[in-house]
């Protein structure tokens, strides 16, 4: 269990951040692209606060394994905490691959949801960094991802948004 996160089974922050190294030696030593992902529920609060936690949790379940359905097998995603899950996507040629891959999860998240006697409709914000140029490192790009998700959550949710900053903090997550 400690590399998978509990509620979803899905990998967890810890296992994300050594794959994502992994994927970025690879990357510098086949000079090659490759992307991180971050995204989130829109107003899932509201959800929670409304329908309850069982309805939230089963929530996140159900968004684990329909965003999931959207990757290749080589992709990675986990489930960071809250609402918050990040997708890495270790073999990409061109960005407008991992444009494609946000896109259709994106469209994927706004089918409705059937949980109990609840249906209901949510849509998500996804932020997409790049390496190299969004960052060489875990933390540059994470951070860039991250930017990138608070950059679509304030330009109206329910979008993708590219990372365009590049941080230069050395620091680890």
């Amino acid at each position: 269990m400690a590399y998978h996160d509990a509620l979803t089974d899905l990998p967890n922050r810890r296992l994300f951040k050594e794959r994502l190294s992994q994927a970025i030696k690879e990357a510098e030593s086949e000079h090659r692209m490759m992307a991180v992902m971050y995204l989130d529920m829109d107003k899932f609060k509201h959800i929670n606060d409304t329908l309850g936690h069982d309805v939230g949790d089963e929530l996140l379940m159900q968004f684990g394994k329909r965003v999931k359905r959207n990757l290749r097998q080589s992709d990675i995603l986990a489930r960071q905490g809250g609402d918050e899950f990040t997708i890495l996507l270790p073999y990409i040629e061109h960005k407008q691959e991992a444009i494609q891959v946000a896109e259709r999860i994106l469209h994927s998240l706004q089918e409705p949801w059937q949980i109990g006697n609840h249906t209901f409709h949510t849509t998500s914000s996804i932020g997409l960094a790049f390496y190299s140029e969004n960052g060489l490192t875990r933390n540059q790009l994470m951070k860039s991802a991250d930017a990138a998700l608070y950059e679509a959550k304030s330009n109206g949710r329910n979008n993708v948004k590219l990372a365009s900053t590049y941080f230069s903090d050395k620091s680890s997550l």
